[in-house]
Formats: C-alpha cells, sequence, structure tokens
C-alpha cells in the first residue's frame, strides 16, 4: 500500500510533506568513471556537425573538458551542458547533440523532447542516432491516455513524498489546482514515497491516473500499467508540442 495515502485534496493541502514522509539520512556520491571517453568521440565525428551539444551523465562529467578541447581542434564550436538527468533535459538549439554515456535512458529524454542525439557508448564503443521518430510509441500511449482522461469521471493523481523531490512537493497546490480546470471530474490524490505499480490495483474504481512524479514515469512505465497513465504536464497545457505530444493524432 503505498505511503501516506490520502484521498481528500484538502487533506494534503493540510499535511505537511515532510510529515508524510521518513525522515531518513541519504548520503550521495559522486563516483567519476576513469573510463577514457576520447575514443568514442573520436569514432562519433563523421556524425557531428559544426555546432555540437555535449552532454554526459555524472560520472563522466569530469572529461568533458578533453571533449570540449578536441572537438574544437577537428574546428567544431562545442557548447557543453555537462551531466543530464532523465526527467531533466536542457533545451539545446545545436545543429548535434552528442550523449556520451551508456544505455538509451538519458537519450531517450532528449529524443522526447523532439531533438535526434548522436549517442556515444564509450564502454561498448558503439555510436548510433536517437530520433524522435523513435519515440512514436511513447508518444501514441501519451495521446491515447489524453483522450482517455477527458472522457474519465474518476481520476487518480500520484504524488510523492520522497526525500528529495522538493520540486514537486513545493508545487502541490499548483498540482491540486487541476480540480478547477476540470470541476466535472473527481480527483483523488495518492501520495507515496515508492510508487509500485500493483497497488495501484487497489483501486478499481480509478479510471485514469496521473503522475506528478518522475515524468519518466508517465512516458516509460506506461506498458507496466493496463489503465492510461499520463503526466500532469500533458493535462495542464505544460507539454511542447515540439515534444510530439500532438504530433502524432491518428
Amino acid at each position: 500500500m503505498p505511503t501516506g495515502l490520502s484521498f481528500s485534496g484538502k487533506k494534503l493541502l493540510n499535511t505537511p510533506f515532510s510529515s508524510l514522509s521518513m525522515a531518513l539520512k541519504v548520503a550521495h556520491i559522486h563516483a567519476e568513471s576513469d573510463l577514457d571517453i576520447l575514443p568514442i568521440v573520436k569514432k562519433a565525428l563523421p556524425q557531428l556537425s559544426d555546432e555540437v551539444a555535449v552532454v554526459t551523465t555524472i560520472q563522466h562529467k569530469p572529461r568533458l573538458v578533453e571533449v570540449k578541447a578536441f572537438l574544437e581542434s577537428k574546428g567544431k564550436t562545442v557548447t557543453i551542458y555537462g551531466h543530464i538527468l532523465g526527467c531533466s533535459v536542457p533545451r539545446m538549439p545545436q545543429k548535434t547533440i552528442l550523449y556520451i554515456g551508456m544505455g538509451e535512458f538519458h537519450p531517450k529524454g532528449i529524443a522526447l523532447k523532439g531533438q535526434e542525439v548522436v549517442c556515444a557508448n564509450p564502454l561498448t564503443m558503439e555510436v548510433f542516432r536517437l530520433a524522435p521518430k523513435d519515440m512514436e510509441q511513447v508518444f501514441r500511449r501519451r495521446k491515447a491516455a489524453y483522450v482517455k482522461f477527458l472522457h474519465a469521471e474518476t481520476v487518480g493523481v500520484i504524488l510523492t513524498v520522497k526525500t528529495g523531490q522538493k520540486t514537486v512537493q513545493e508545487s502541490v497546490k499548483n498540482i491540486l489546482g487541476i480540480q478547477k480546470k476540470y470541476p466535472e471530474k473527481q480527483f483523488y490524490f495518492f501520495a507515496c514515497d515508492t510508487l509500485n505499480f500493483p497497488d495501484l490495483e487497489n483501486f478499481p474504481f480509478v479510471e485514469v491516473w496521473v503522475n506528478t512524479m518522475c515524468p519518466r514515469i508517465g512516458q516509460d512505465d506506461t506498458v507496466r500499467w493496463e489503465k492510461p497513465l499520463l503526466n500532469i504536464e500533458d493535462i495542464r497545457g505544460d507539454h511542447d508540442e515540439k515534444e510530439g505530444f500532438l504530433q502524432v493524432v491518428s
């Protein structure tokens, strides 16, 4: 059962989030990688335009100075954006975005913003491109969930009380404001520390779920849950049409 469950927005407004979450001490340690990333950058060079934005994960961040120097020696105009998170991607106007790191989680976050990215994996020495068109399935699920939300009568809104999620917690009043935008719907608010999808089955009366936690839950994890799930940005109109939300309409 989710921690700190509440069925009323009023109750959540009067209940400090700090009292809902356990006061656990968390130590965040930056573990730097000693992997040489220049070889994969050299391999990716033919796929880069004259203007390059460079991003990576935090373990490779200290080596971006070397990357910038190398690319500039090849005549590139380079902007270093540093490390990115899966849930937070800056808008980068450069012609080419170079992601240095393992896996597709982080570059998918860029593609979901409507930008193509050159992915360079320094461990496997693989270079490939990831484009918004590769995210078409995500866009279609998002559009379908939005349509079902518009027709739903009961909506469940998932809130987080996890330590460190202060951005979401400080905007709880704005989140609760969706009740005014859609007065014809009945909203139920659920506060939890860790989202466990099977727990949602305990509330079969909820027709559509709205996520206010990490936005990637409403993008990557919708396949794990049979009921429609979308992010609050999608129903508040905060999404960017360039991200593809309105690109897939059929």
